[in-house]
């Protein structure tokens, strides 16, 4: 992840008109952060676990699962806005008539699929942030050691590996994957 100085972009509705293909955006602090487009292995882990999870969401009318492109305002003054790979809104917590802009406030659950290109101490960061803004949930995905970090806070973290089962707690009732079925790599050859 890269930073770049745009003194033009530091609101949420600034960032939310900002076009440049080819990039992912989000706003830290009032600072914008670039990031490159996913790799395609990347992309088939976040799409196989938006199938899975989104089809149990789905089912069980549990509330709503978004995609990477979503973004979640966090803070104001200066604006924070973050977009992980995929994320899960109780019901309750869904507006109900859609609206413009970004969701306010947390997802209850996140999930961050890390790339190559990405620092462990970077994302274990993130996945911290993501819990002081009131998530409740997060997964880390590291599709190069098939394993799955859970945080549930600073001080609840697990890791999951090929022959583990992920369950989705208090926070998505009823979700049970294994870790083997979340990484297409074990699927394929």
């Amino acid at each position: 992840m890269s930073v770049m100085p745009r003194p033009n972009v530091t609101t949420a509705e600034e960032l939310l008109s900002l076009r440049e293909p080819g990039f992912r955006h989000e706003l830290v602090r009032g600072e914008l952060r670039r990031m490159s487009c996913a790799g395609y292995w990347h992309g088939a882990v976040a799409g196989r676990l938006a199938a899975l999870i989104g089809t149990h969401v789905l089912r069980q009318r549990l509330g709503m699962t978004f995609g990477t492109d979503t973004g979640f305002l966090l803070e104001r003054n200066p604006d924070t806005v973050r977009a992980p790979d995929l994320a899960f809104v109780e019901r309750e917590r869904v507006p109900a008539q859609p609206g413009p802009g970004y969701f306010p406030g947390p997802p209850d659950f996140a999930v961050e699929v890390i790339s190559p290109s990405d620092e462990l101490a970077d994302v274990h960061e993130e996945a911290v942030f993501w819990l002081e803004h009131g998530t409740r949930l997060v997964w880390v995905v590291d599709p190069k050691a098939n394993r799955v970090t859970a945080y549930r806070s600073k001080n609840d973290v697990r890791v999951f590996a090929v022959g583990d089962r992920l369950e989705g707690g208090d926070v998505v009732p009823g979700l049970c994957l294994s870790v083997r079925e979340i990484f297409p790599s074990l699927d394929v050859g």
